[in-house]
């Protein structure tokens, strides 16, 4: 399929190869008057369907033995070995389940239920070409039952990680224990009917029997199997199965029987086995996901919890990724003519780049979101009321526009490149946003003058809830940070809605600084070396901690008292901000603690006091003036960092 080409040769998005819609309606009632009279021809069959069984088990009976020996012998093997390392691998199993992690115990439990069926399908796939292909009666019902336990197997293994007996916590359905077990052990027993069905559908195929008996009877299977599968149902309902999931069980019964049908039918059975991967792929899709949202929900560390967002979002768009591929290639393809085989090679390329565009847009959508949250929070723990204010403030403000931007702008891009990948002109799409862009930019420049100043203002950190501000003359406590505003309520009990368009200054009211004096006093008093070392790792571990840091405001004085003789008493001196300081005494202490006793001075038993005081803005003394003499006078603290 060749890309159109413009006049001046340069060539432009490549044609879509989707076919016309009045061809397409055209082949759907094609196959649909196929499907119709292949059906009633399966109808007819019905009067001589007992002669044609009887025929068919006359002409395989010569046969009959050696086949069912080959076919014991084969599956036998297969079946031993799937049994022999399903056991050997049970205590590993059982460890995993155990894992406090959900998110590694999925991992875990599923590598080890697929392991055993690895096995066995390497198994089969031995038997089937070193030992079958020799024996003459090898190539047929042998084979088939091979591939049959094969199918079940991996059928049974899929639904043990749906129903996960004994896991109840990583269980995919609202089921009990008894109903997980009953479900699981029913499940494998109608999973199997079905493969036998298969298995004896062919063979009968082989000793030539009439397609229209061999589809009639593979109507009948279908019809037998769907009302097992009913009746398990209507089973685990006793057992805590919810309607919905009932609801959704029974319909993907029906559409899987009815393709069934579609398949023995039309000889067609693309979309029985896209229907199947479907499920298998949506099913790991879902235990993945789980067990990421239990795992988030589980883990207190904010950091953890971002990155477990952004893997479950890798697996879900990885998920929906495989599934629309699997959709596409069975549903549009062949059957339905949707796309026409021959344009299907190159359209699978531009269909695989497109979903690759897609992914990475959730990809990089996830990570955008973890990102901005992980600028936007604190970076030491909220401990403090005022703090949750400002995450508050910060989050239903400044994210949910700074995110909605990146978001809208990264699926805007990406879905650009995957319409105009799968042979769409994105052209008209453009130009239509642009003028939309335009029209809403020139209506609404005051409300986008307000969103954007509020982004700066949060992120300038200028008002918090619950703060008296005054801005512009009008004083208040901020009450509510919306978009594009902020309301005040003043004194006299007047709610002020104030755009932050219009804001010039801003000035808090509720920042005080509070004056931190720690006095410390030591058994004996230090030499001139030992107590500049002190005075140095005092400052030094003062400004280590995080939240301490944050806190402290301006330089760190530290020297002698004046009012003690005997040189023990030292004064450390330095302005806090009121928002952090509530458990700044307490951590002062133990970080004094523990200075001294790694430089080897002696404390006396209570002898690190730390108090808070109001700290008033004074006037510098002028030339010649005598400064306040309740105040010690005391050198600032070098500084610690190198």
């Amino acid at each position: 399929m060749e890309g159109s080409t413009a006049p001046d040769g340069a060539s432009t998005t490549p044609a879509s190869p989707i076919v016309d819609v009045g061809d397409w309606i055209l082949t759907t009632e094609r196959l649909l008057d196929r499907f119709e009279d292949e059906l009633l021809d399966a109808a007819l069959a019905l009067p001589n369907l007992n002669r044609d069984v009887l025929r068919a088990i006359d002409i395989s009976v010569a046969t009959a033995p050696q086949s069912l020996l080959l076919a014991m012998l084969a599956g036998g093997l297969v079946l031993l070995a799937f049994m022999l390392s399903f056991y050997k691998f049970a205590p590993r199993r059982d460890a995993a389940a155990l894992d406090p992690v959900p998110l590694l115990a999925v991992l875990k439990l599923t590598g080890w239920s697929l392991l055993p069926l690895l096995i066995a399908t390497v198994i089969g796939r031995l038997v089937s070409v070193r030992y079958l292909d020799t024996v003459p009666a090898g190539t047929g019902f042998p084979r088939d039952v091979v591939i049959a336990i094969i199918s079940w197997l991996a059928s049974i293994t899929f639904l043990g990680i749906a129903l996960r007996p004994g896991i109840a916590q990583l269980r995919l359905v609202s089921l009990d224990e008894t109903g997980a077990r009953r479900g699981l052990r029913h499940g494998a027993g109608i999973l199997a009917f079905a493969q036998v069905m298969a298995c004896l559908w062919a063979a009968a195929e082989r000793a030539g029997m009439p397609p229209n008996s061999i589809k009639l009877l593979a109507i009948a299977g279908a019809v037998l199997l769907s009302a097992l599968v009913f009746r398990l149902l209507h089973l685990l309902r006793r057992h805590g199965l919810t309607p919905l999931v009932h609801f959704l069980a029974g319909s993907c019964v029906v559409v899987g029987a009815a393709l069934w049908v579609w398949g023995w039918l039309m000889q067609q059975f693309d979309l029985y086995q896209g229907i199947k991967g479907t499920v298998i792929a949506l099913l790991l899709a879902m235990a993945f996901d789980r067990s990421i949202a239990l795992t988030i929900e589980l883990s207190r560390r904010p950091a953890m919890m971002r990155r477990l967002f952004v893997l479950r979002v890798v697996v879900d768009a990885l998920g929906a990724v495989v599934i629309l591929r699997l959709i596409v290639e069975y549903w549009l393809v062949g059957t339905f003519a949707v796309i026409s085989d021959r344009d299907w090679p190159l359209y699978s390329r531009q269909l695989n780049f497109a979903l690759l565009a897609l992914f990475l847009a959730a990809v990089l959508a996830a990570v955008t979101h973890a990102w901005v949250e992980a600028r936007m929070m604190p970076k030491e723990v909220l401990a403090f009321a005022e703090d949750e204010d400002l995450r508050r403030a910060r989050m239903t403000t400044v994210l949910p526009i700074v995110k909605a931007g990146l978001l809208v702008l990264i699926v805007s891009a990406f879905s650009l490149v995957a319409l105009s990948a799968l042979g769409v002109d994105t052209t008209p799409v453009i130009a239509g946003a642009g003028i939309l862009g335009l029209a809403v930019s020139l209506g609404s420049q005051a409300l986008v003058k307000d969103v954007i100043s509020g982004i700066f203002w949060m992120l300038d950190d200028a008002f918090r809830l619950g703060e008296e501000i005054e801005i512009d003359g009008t004083h208040g406590r901020v009450e509510q940070i919306q978009i594009r505003s902020l309301r005040l309520r003043d004194p006299d009990d007047r709610l002020h809605t104030i755009p932050y368009g219009q804001i010039e200054t801003v000035a808090s009211r509720s920042r005080g600084l509070l004056l931190a004096r720690v006095s410390v006093l030591l058994k004996e008093p230090p030499d001139a070396v030992r107590q500049d070392r002190l005075l140095r790792l005092a400052a030094a571990t003062l400004r280590s901690d995080a939240s301490l840091r944050e806190a402290i405001i301006g330089k760190i004085t530290i020297g002698l008292n004046p009012a003690a003789a005997d040189g023990r008493n030292l004064v450390l001196k330095f302005h806090l901000s009121r928002t952090s300081a509530a458990n700044a005494p307490a951590l002062i202490d133990a970080l004094l603690v523990e200075v001294l006793e790694a430089s080897g001075f002696g404390l006396v038993a209570g002898g690190i006091v730390v108090s808070l005081e109001e700290s008033r803005t004074v006037p510098h003394p002028q030339p010649g003036q005598p400064q306040d003499q309740g105040q010690p006078a005391l050198a600032p603290a070098p500084d610690p960092t190198p």
